[in-house]
């Protein structure tokens, strides 16, 4: 596996990791005190999805891109 790979790999790890830890976090403290789930942590949530799989797709694209020169 070439470097390229691995940090994508940790890149793409680290955020999931980080977002669920997050959400995980949001859930419990809302089920603790009794409110409603904060609607920012979601978008939160869909926008870093989002921008994850541009990123996932902007690396493979140019992978696919440089092979064929």
């Amino acid at each position: 596996m070439k470097f390229e790979n691995y940090v994508i790999l940790i890149i793409a790890a680290g955020v999931m990791i980080l977002l669920f830890g997050i959400i995980i976090g949001d859930y419990v403290i809302a089920i603790e005190t009794g409110r409603v789930i904060n609607p920012e942590i979601i978008t939160l949530m869909k926008m870093s999805i989002t921008g994850l799989i541009g990123v996932i797709s902007g690396y493979f694209g140019g992978k696919q891109s440089s092979k064929d020169e």
